[in-house]
């Protein structure tokens, strides 16, 4: 075991004794590489969730006197929808959640590991895990459409001079239908087990390298070249075998922006 791995192994371990004594914590349970450790390397966070009795998830929330050094935390933070954030003075990062059983089983997830469980924590888990994910309801044609539509949007507001919202446009918006649309209708080059259902960002590198590439390549220029670029890469991975394709808004996207 490598000395991060050691670490990241550690610091779960005291986490989970900690779990064990709190008489208003009845479970914990580990998600993303907290849950599958084979992975864990020198970024990887603890991610967990922090099941409580009901009442008792805002004196967790707002009170982390209860997490392992918490002499050291750097920053923390109270997300809009609950969620908590920590930094320590070394890095270090956690990212939990707070909630009852009952919330719980209202979350959404695909990797998952039980680590205490003093009633019903199991059972909770397994309900979340056999939900659909959102990327189960994806309508790739849908997903194409907005791509193109955030493009072409995208570039017209840079041209207009409202570079940093039209950037993020091009970058993150018309990337996300972008690889949404891949998911569905691209089989993975690389390693399928590696793509992450409710993300498809996450780990694309391992999925669709080629693509994961090409993307990286793309944004690093600006935003109207970049546009251009992820519209070849669109047309050139989607568009052969796929009657569902809208070349028309191919040709239309290049005519308005001058890429004829």
């Amino acid at each position: 075991m490598t000395a991060v791995a050691a670490a990241f192994e550690d610091y779960l371990a005291r986490l989970v004794d900690i779990a064990g004594g709190e008489p208003d914590v009845v479970g914990l349970v580990g998600f993303g590489s907290t849950a599958d450790r084979s992975r864990v390397d020198e970024w990887s966070d603890h991610d967990f969730a922090w099941l409580t009795v009901p009442g008792a998830e805002d004196r967790y929330r707002h009170d982390l006197s209860w997490l392992p050094d918490a002499h050291r935390i750097a920053l923390s933070v109270v997300e809009s929808h609950g969620g908590v954030k920590v930094v320590y003075d070394d890095g270090h990062v956690l990212e939990f959640g707070i909630d009852s059983l009952d919330g719980f089983a209202r979350w959404l997830g695909n990797r998952a590991e039980v680590l205490v469980d003093k009633g019903g924590v199991a059972e909770a888990v397994a309900a979340v895990l056999a939900k659909p994910v959102p990327g189960d309801g994806v309508v790739p044609e849908r997903e194409i459409r907005l791509f193109f539509t955030q493009l072409l949007i995208g570039v017209g507001r840079v041209r207009r001079g409202e570079v940093t919202n039209g950037s993020h446009m091009v970058r993150t918006e018309a990337v996300q239908h972008l690889l949404a649309a891949v998911a569905v209708r691209v089989a993975p080059a690389g390693d399928p087990m590696a793509r992450d259902t409710l993300d498809v960002r996450r780990r694309l590198e391992r999925v669709h390298p080629t693509i994961a590439s090409a993307i990286e390549e793309a944004v690093r220029l600006d935003a109207d070249t970049a546009a251009r670029r992820l519209l070849d890469l669109a047309e050139r991975e989607l568009a052969p075998g796929w009657d569902g394709f809208p070349t028309a808004a191919v040709a239309a996207v290049r005519a308005r922006l001058g890429w004829t």
